[in-house]
């Protein structure tokens, strides 16, 4: 089959790659100027995409900004894995996908729009507590902060930061919401028009850049993950309910709600209305049903089920020097090599934000080349799989976190209490 996608940010490279390795033929559009360097040299790259439609068998939109798109040339008869208007406005428009999530009966942290640093600093002084600053859209996560002082005053300081610097012809949209402690924890699905696909992917994401939960918050630095047959509690408290607004809108794609679970119940943090990055690196190590069936079966509509590995796998993401800093990683970590891949170990490593040259691979993109993956029966062994690999890696002054699923020992006992596993 051939496979036509149209990206922001080509960050789907290595579901691209499994596509060619399965025998299709696979070609790539990348949106965003910026990112024009990532996938040169490894996969077949186009300037404009509309010409090639009808080309294609399946046409993959893989972002959030690119509902619209998706769901005209739904209407038009291609056949279309992606989002639509509606899932886009739910990622990117927070107070939207909260109101859908109230009408939808699922639980979500009181939050409050706002369009000036100044009001919001005037709401937090006269309402002590822990919170959260979240930007609405899709800017830099790192601009994002989780408050770590009871009565608000570290976001107050962030804000008065933010409002000293910010560009004054930048428009400025964000909200602020209560903090809510329990244990973060992700469910997604495939959704084929009609009704979820089964099995259910549970995940828990790791977004903050150094070990133990430290530092800046990141598009994510890694995620461990498993399927659930029927997705369990979180999925009925969750997901679940929002089957009706999606089958009305005909979403036929990927989309996951990240979550904080509680004794008291799980509270919806924020939708991801599209594959996630890098949780569909580490999909590609846990699934059986080869990609191009899925992906055509789920544009026509006709997927129910698909079939996968038991147990677990991590996925751990080496970023480049300077990250998450785009300014330093423009200048001291774009164009590095990518050394140590080789036949042994390649089925592991997910290329995402890379080009090729004379047969080597280098860093382009934000600054997040490579994710690299472990699967095994045990959350232990995924992680001993991910790691030795890990440690067969250089990408010069590269960093990543050497944690992740540590969690799963410290927090499945508590989650099995609560009956979330």
């Amino acid at each position: 089959m051939k496979f036509l996608f149209v990206t922001v940010f080509g960050e789907s490279l290595a579901l691209m790659r499994t596509l060619e390795d399965e025998g299709h033929r696979v070609k790539c559009f990348v949106k965003d100027p910026q990112f024009q360097d990532v996938g040169r040299g490894v996969i077949s790259r186009v300037r404009k995409w509309k010409p090639y439609a009808k080309w294609a068998d399946v046409i993959v939109f893989d972002d959030a900004d690119l509902g619209r798109d998706c769901e005209n040339m739904r209407s038009r008869g291609y056949p279309c894995v992606g989002g639509n208007s509606f899932g886009d406005n739910l990622e990117n428009q927070r107070l939207f996908g909260q109101k859908i999530l109230e009408e939808v009966g699922i639980k979500i942290p009181k939050s409050r729009r706002f369009k000036s640093f100044r009001s919001a600093i005037k709401f937090v002084g006269k309402r002590p507590a822990r919170y959260v600053l979240k930007f609405n859209g899709q800017l830099a996560r790192y601009l994002s902060y989780i408050g770590r002082f009871g009565d608000g005053s570290d976001v107050v300081d962030i804000l008065e930061h933010y409002l000293g610097i910010w560009n004054k012809n930048k428009k400025v949209d964000f909200i602020v919401q209560k903090y809510v402690d329990g244990i973060e924890m992700g469910v997604g699905a495939f959704f084929n028009g009609m009704d979820f696909v089964y099995p259910i992917n549970i995940t828990f994401e790791h977004k903050h850049f150094l070990a133990g939960g430290v530092g800046p918050l990141t598009p994510e630095m890694g995620t461990s993950m498993y399927y659930s047959k029927d997705g369990g509690k979180l999925f009925r408290e969750t997901l679940l309910k929002m089957k009706p607004y999606l089958a009305r809108t005909n979403y036929r794609g990927f989309i996951d709600i990240n979550c904080m679970v509680t004794e008291g119940g799980a509270y919806a943090l924020e939708f991801s209305s599209r594959f996630g990055y890098p949780q569909l690196d580490i999909q590609l190590a846990l699934h059986k049903t080869p990609w191009g069936e899925l992906l055509h079966k789920l544009a026509l509509g006709a997927l129910k089920k698909f079939d996968v590995h038991r147990g677990f796998a991590i996925g751990v993401v080496i970023a480049g020097a300077g990250v998450p800093f785009e300014v330093s990683y423009n200048k001291y970590g774009r164009g590095l090599p990518i050394l140590g891949i080789n036949e042994n170990n390649k089925h592991q490593i997910r290329l995402s934000e890379v080009f090729k040259k004379n047969g080597a691979y280098y860093c382009a993109g934000s600054g997040y080349p490579i994710t690299v993956t472990g699967r095994g029966k045990s959350m232990v062994s995924a992680q001993q799989a991910a790691y030795n690999t890990v440690d067969q890696i250089v990408v010069p002054n590269s960093l990543y976190r050497t944690d992740i699923g540590d969690h799963w020992v410290h927090e499945r006992l508590k989650l099995k209490k609560w009956g979330y596993i």
